[in-house]
């Protein structure tokens, strides 16, 4: 089995071209956010019973989920947000658990934003967090997004909490533009 050292970050903190040079460098990683979306396409039994919670509406005419439903449901319900969670964050787990156990390699990263609220950082022998300067992560978000400054700064705060009191032990990637991200990567390999 391999061990599994976590990545995160907030919004526009880098987390992602970290793991897309992890990936460059021959590791594997674990992409939650696209696991997740997988699992759920393939579970008929979730399928069935979020359209038991949530109505006819959770299913598209094809058989897939109907993504913007389902978030309408969840985003402004804290019972069905932290119902479907519950569920997705579990098979996530397994899958995850999964990954590690066929891995070829010493280790295998994962990415979350949502490390503490899934518990996989208690899954991790260690967490690597991205920071940058809230300025930068919003300037990046804002171009990537082509959404209001405002509405990612509300993003950014509600996202604070996330990241305090992690299960392993962090080690933090300033993503900050005044040193190549790779070479902060490699340094932190050297220490693994």
């Amino acid at each position: 089995m391999a061990r599994i050292i976590g990545i995160t970050g907030g919004i526009g903190s880098g987390k992602s071209v970290v793991s897309r040079l992890l990936r460059c460098r021959g590791f594997e990683v674990y992409d939650c956010d696209f696991r997740a979306k997988v699992l759920m396409e393939a579970s008929d039994e979730l399928k069935r019973v979020m359209c038991e919670r949530f109505g006819e509406g959770t299913l598209a005419g094809d058989g897939s989920l109907n993504r913007s439903f389902v978030a309408q449901c969840v985003f402004g319900d804290d019972a069905h947000r932290l119902w479907l969670n519950e569920r997705v964050h579990g098979m996530v787990r397994r899958d995850l658990a999964r990954a590690a156990d066929e891995c070829l390699c010493d280790v295998m990263f994962v990415e979350s934003a949502i490390m503490k609220t899934s518990r996989l950082d208690e899954m991790c022998s260690e967490i690597w967090l991205v920071q940058a300067p809230l300025e930068l992560r919003v300037e990046r978000v804002v171009e990537r997004d082509l959404c209001g400054a405002d509405h990612i700064r509300k993003r950014i705060e509600a996202q604070k909490r996330e990241f305090e009191l992690l299960a392993a032990p962090v080690r933090e990637i300033v993503n900050d533009n005044s040193q190549p991200l790779s070479v902060r990567i490699d340094n932190l390999l050297k220490q693994i």
